[in-house]
């Protein structure tokens, strides 16, 4: 919405939150391998907790963003927390259980381009994870949730996100062009600012 109507240009955001979304898709492709989704209520609780977590976030982004990463900020350290608290609690048990198929494919496959790119305080190529039993499964996905905690709080300073691989691009490049953005927070903000600046500033 705020890019169709010209208020922001954030590229790099469209690309880390895919990667961001990518990487959250195999975590739960994780979990159903180990059996996650086997009970029906489980699946229907766990489907209808993300449409309401959804349209809720939306809501929040609309009013402002700013509000909304703080959110994902803090659900990320939730997540962060508990499988922390997990992998003390069952470290050994997990070190003797073999890794699921779909986790040493994601975290070990030939294509790590969208793992490195939601990794945004980190520099492409320097998170390899070994994946030799499941407690490196657990173990990477809460260092997962730890990325991920990092890029929600550099998506609270306003438009300065950028996508770890553009940074060995050159600044007058088009990924750097594409940031560019109405200074604004906010639909009430953008269409006040809308209404008081000229049309060439948005551009």
């Amino acid at each position: 919405m705020y890019e169709s109507f010209g208020w922001w240009r954030r590229a790099d955001y469209l690309k880390v939150h895919f990667a961001e979304s990518w990487n959250e898709m195999h975590h739960l492709l994780i979990m159903e391998e180990l059996g996650g989704n086997s009970w029906w209520f489980d699946r229907f609780l766990a489907q209808h907790i993300a449409i309401f977590y959804y349209i809720m976030t939306v809501l929040m982004y609309t009013i402002s963003p700013r509000m909304a990463y703080h959110f994902s900020e803090c659900v990320e350290s939730h997540a962060f927390e508990t499988y922390d608290k997990f992998i003390k609690a069952r470290g050994e048990d997990l070190k003797k259980l073999p890794a699921p198929e779909v986790a040493v494919n994601y975290y070990t496959g030939g294509d790590l381009y969208l793992f490195d790119e939601f990794q945004t305080s980190r520099i492409p190529n320097t998170r390899r994870p070994k994946i030799e039993n499941l407690y490196d499964v657990f173990l990477n996905i809460r260092d997962d949730e730890a990325e991920h905690c990092k890029t929600m709080k550099a998506c609270q300073t306003h438009g300065n996100l950028r996508s770890p691989h553009s940074y060995s691009e050159d600044d007058d490049s088009d990924a750097a062009l594409c940031n560019l953005e109405a200074d604004c927070e906010g639909i009430v903000d953008c269409l006040k600012k809308s209404v008081t600046s000229s049309p060439a500033k948005l551009k």
